[in-house]
């Protein structure tokens, strides 16, 4: 009795998905809806590097994503070296001198704060190279040890 109502049910379900027809697919040719515009909000906190590019074309990275520094000078993520250098030196101020970093800012380590206002702040300053690459997934880290102190 128990097999005829479980069996009975799924006849019922699948002569109403058949009665109602077809699902329509989404056209893999069609363009995908733009995202929603981009918050203006306040400008970044100043623990956090200050846009150095005029509105709408400032800095870009993804919230929670990590970027070796020459990343972030380039590649579309628009960010000054300055402000690269100032998020260096409020994350180790022992390796800055008068704000000017000991070691090779785009050889360290950046981990992105908000989307919009963009600001990172410093993880790792490399002992080595900064990699980022599909052999490792393109997660930014270094290839030899941090010498944050």
């Amino acid at each position: 009795m128990r097999f005829s109502i479980l069996f009975n049910s799924a006849l019922l379900a699948g002569s109403a998905l058949a009665w109602r027809g077809p699902l329509p697919r989404a056209d893999p040719s069609a363009s995908s809806p733009s995202p929603p515009p981009l918050p203006t909000g306040e400008p970044p906190s100043p623990g956090g590097p200050v846009p150095s590019s005029p509105p709408g074309t400032g800095p870009k990275c993804g919230k929670g994503y990590t970027y070796c520094g020459y990343m972030l000078t380039s590649s579309g993520h628009n960010f000054g070296s300055t402000d690269i250098s100032k998020a260096y030196c409020n994350g180790l101020q022992e390796l800055c001198a008068n704000g000017k970093p000991k070691t090779d800012v785009s050889e360290a380590v950046f981990v992105c704060m908000n989307d919009q206002p963009s600001n990172v702040e410093l993880l790792c300053a490399c002992g080595g190279k900064c990699r980022n690459d599909a052999e490792t997934n393109f997660i930014a880290h270094c290839d030899k040890p941090c010498i944050n102190n």
